[in-house]
């Protein structure tokens, strides 16, 4: 008999009830990274394609290379692209700044749900989850500054 319910047991899936919220942490933290890579390349690729030019800019007609110059016509072109650049990389870091304040309340539920699981170690695993409360509020803060 009991070797029977040894094998029914061994046989079952052990239930988690972190594996949840543990899993979409580690999304979070994935695409996060993500985000951050896909960043990182578009500027190395950027800085690429200015060295190629010789150190000028392309200009927003035709992809042809723009002289820097002190001409309006030419200074308004490349703050066009600098606006655009600006604009994109408040977007992105609002999204991430978002991606991480989810990722912390994540975290913050997850010790919440330890302290209350382990008495003993309670006082640390609450701890833990006011450090990650605080980190998603700068987070938000962040995301709340760069979205506008």
């Amino acid at each position: 008999m009991a070797s029977q319910r040894g094998q029914r047991s061994a046989g079952r899936a052990h239930y988690d009830p972190f594996s949840s919220a543990d899993s979409r942490a580690v999304a979070a933290l994935t695409r996060s990274r993500e985000v951050r890579a896909q960043g990182r390349r578009q500027i190395q690729e950027a800085r690429e394609r200015v060295a190629e030019a010789g150190g000028r800019r392309p200009s927003a007609a035709g992809g042809r290379p723009l002289p820097r110059t002190d001409e309006p016509a030419a200074r308004a072109v490349d703050l066009d692209l600098q606006i655009q650049l600006v604009k994109t990389s408040r977007a992105r870091l609002s999204k991430m700044a978002a991606d991480l304040a989810e990722t912390e309340d994540m975290v913050a539920d997850i010790h919440d749900r330890l302290a209350d699981s382990d008495p003993q170690h309670a006082g640390q695993y609450r701890q833990a989850a006011d450090n990650a409360r605080q980190a998603a509020r700068r987070a938000r803060e962040i995301q709340r500054h760069t979205a506008g």
